[in-house]
């Protein structure tokens, strides 16, 4: 366990509807969704945990009581966990909700969102890259099979969903207190992002291990399938 993220707080959107997971969202909360069981929030709190980290701060909105009343049930004695409730806002508004809770150094996490990334590694990078946010990457896999063909429109191969020469934001965002001072109320994510890396402060961190989104119930079903060899923890071991 690395002693630096025992002293990083994690900050966790959990507010949208999920509008797409239905009906599992009639009832929960995205952030409560089952996978094998078990809520996809807490899949993510303890990995986080095994991590080191320590501090939580949960943003909530759409159906916050369902969260909270889980997380009064099931965190772990040692988590120090806040909720902060700002209702039907973007995802900018919350984080900036968020801002006075968080002591230090934060880790920006999606809610629906599940990947081994090496957080202690992560952390390592950032701090020696001396950027303000560290934003962690996934390479973009094409959804389709890739026909090659020569100059003559003859087939020369296929390639079965190949990696695309590109990569997507999968969160992990690693972020200093001064980095919020490009967040604007009002502003969205996409445009945050945009602001700190046309000053130069936001690097990146290349993640070519495991990574679900859930979205959708076919992205669920993927997710039950995977979860059980999904993380290694720092230790070796996998579940």
């Amino acid at each position: 366990m690395n002693e630096l993220t025992t002293n990083t707080t994690a900050v966790v959107l959990c507010g949208g509807k999920g509008e797409r997971l239905r009906p599992f969202t009639e009832s929960l909360p995205k952030a409560l969704v089952p996978i094998n069981g078990q809520p996809l929030l807490e899949h993510l709190l303890n990995y986080l945990s095994a991590s080191g980290v320590s501090r939580f701060v949960i943003c909530v909105g759409y159906k916050a009581e369902a969260i909270e009343e889980f997380l009064q049930q099931r965190k772990h004695p040692q988590w120090e966990v806040t909720c902060v409730n700002s209702g039907d806002v973007s995802m900018t508004e919350r984080i900036l909700h968020a801002r006075e809770h968080v002591r230090g150094r934060g880790l920006l996490c999606y809610g629906d969102t599940l990947a081994n990334v090496d957080v202690a590694d992560l952390l390592q990078h950032h701090m020696e890259s001396g950027a303000l946010a560290t934003l962690t990457l996934h390479p973009l896999h094409s959804l389709f099979g890739i026909v090659e063909v020569d100059s003559c429109g003859r087939v020369q191969n296929f390639a079965e969903k190949p990696r695309l020469p590109y990569w997507i934001n999968i969160g992990f965002m690693f972020y200093e207190p001064k980095a919020l001072d490009y967040l604007q109320t009002g502003s969205d994510l996409p445009g945050f992002l945009s602001d700190m890396a046309a000053a130069g402060v936001l690097g990146s961190y290349q993640h070519t291990g495991k990574h679900l989104t859930i979205n959708t119930e076919k992205e669920r079903a993927k997710a039950e399938n995977e979860i059980v060899q999904f993380y290694t923890y720092l230790d070796g071991q996998t579940r």
